[in-house]
């Protein structure tokens, strides 16, 4: 998923908003993991202005799962997201803990347990970029920009750290 600054001659970087070409939503062929029954459960039930339910698989993997500042693309927010949690892995290893592994469920049980440390949430703008009809940003995660976008201080305080999962 991909995120702008809000404003047009003076950006505010601390107010993003959803990338207006954000390509987000349903897969149609991979079901969706348990990890984020919840969040996409709750959007599903509480958004209003969703497409027709026969064109998309609201039984099926959710995407994005965060974002990140893509002014060009969301080529420009994946190596971001990437660097961020490649950062994040040296911390770790240079402090002695594992690898982060898979980071599907982390993510979301960080997200629901801690929401706004480690994401930002964006609840502002959708994904019907030249469309009639396409997913609308929301509280909590949703297809346009999935969890919200990094926070380092809540990253490092989360993945960084095993304490928020012994705590």
């Amino acid at each position: 998923g991909g995120t702008l600054w809000k404003g047009t001659l003076f950006p505010d970087p601390s107010h993003p908003v959803a990338w207006p070409r954000s390509g987000g939503g349903f897969a149609w062929q991979f079901p969706r993991p348990t990890h984020q029954d919840n969040m996409i459960k709750d959007y599903l039930q509480s958004t209003a202005g969703l497409p027709p339910p026969s064109s998309y698989n609201s039984s099926a993997r959710g995407y994005p799962d965060v974002s990140a500042i893509s002014e060009d693309g969301t080529s420009q927010s994946s190596p971001t997201v990437a660097g961020i949690f490649s950062l994040l892995m040296d911390m770790r290893l240079q402090a002695g803990l594992k690898p982060l592994g898979f980071l599907g469920p982390r993510l979301y049980m960080i997200a629901e347990k801690f929401p706004g440390e480690a994401f930002q949430d964006v609840t502002e703008g959708t994904t019907a970029y030249h469309c009639d009809n396409g997913f609308p940003s929301a509280k909590g995660w949703d297809p346009v920009t999935g969890l919200g976008r990094p926070v380092w201080q809540g990253l490092k305080k989360h993945f960084a750290s095993d304490d928020t999962l012994l705590g």
